[in-house]
């Protein structure tokens, strides 16, 4: 999809990362995307899952409650040709993300393809949520497949101590900051 842009409508109701931020980011996870599946719980304009189907996802979902900016990631997802391998779920990421993130069912096949799980909520939402929010983020670190990576998106000044503990990988950009983990794991299991 290189040189094909995704759409800022402009509209007060998402706030998407910003072009240099998500370079960097990419630049970081390079080649750890390739094949992975995405999960994109605060979509917005869905640039970040656009981008990681572009560099070699295989898979993306992309959960986003504002019915407005739901019906731009489907027009956007249409546009690129991507509508088969990405998931557009129209919900609350709380809710929906817990379900995705949570305990695989009993009889479900063992997943060990890796997932890259992006947090990029409004900025104020890691104040006025910030207890759901660490609860999507351990059950992404207790449930993910070997060779996953969470990345949060916060701004410069949100005190990452107050993140899940484990070993952070913490960047600034500007106002930005993107705190990187990968799940630990030890003799094959998550601890």
């Amino acid at each position: 999809m290189r040189g094909r842009t995704v759409v800022y409508h402009g509209a007060e109701f998402t706030r998407p990362m910003k072009d240099s931020v998500r370079e960097s980011l990419f630049n970081i996870i390079g080649p750890r995307i390739k094949g992975a599946n995405v999960v994109d719980l605060f979509a917005g304009t869905g640039a970040v899952a656009f981008e990681a189907l572009s560099r070699g996802a295989s898979s993306a979902i992309a959960i986003e409650k504002n019915r407005r900016a739901h019906a731009f990631l489907e027009s956007t997802a249409e546009t690129l040709g991507v509508t088969s391998k990405i998931k557009l779920l129209y919900g609350d990421a709380f809710r929906l993300g817990s379900s995705l993130l949570g305990p695989a069912a009993a009889d479900a096949p063992l997943e060990d393809t890796p997932r890259i799980v992006f947090l990029c909520p409004p900025y104020a939402m890691w104040d006025s949520a910030a207890e759901p929010l660490q609860g999507l983020i351990r059950s992404a670190m207790d449930h993910s497949p070997p060779g996953s990576l969470i990345i949060a998106e916060t701004d410069k000044h949100y005190d990452e101590s107050k993140l899940p503990p484990g070993q952070w990988d913490h960047r600034l950009y500007g106002g930005t900051r993107l705190s990187l983990i990968e799940p630990p794991m030890i003799c094959g299991m998550r601890m």
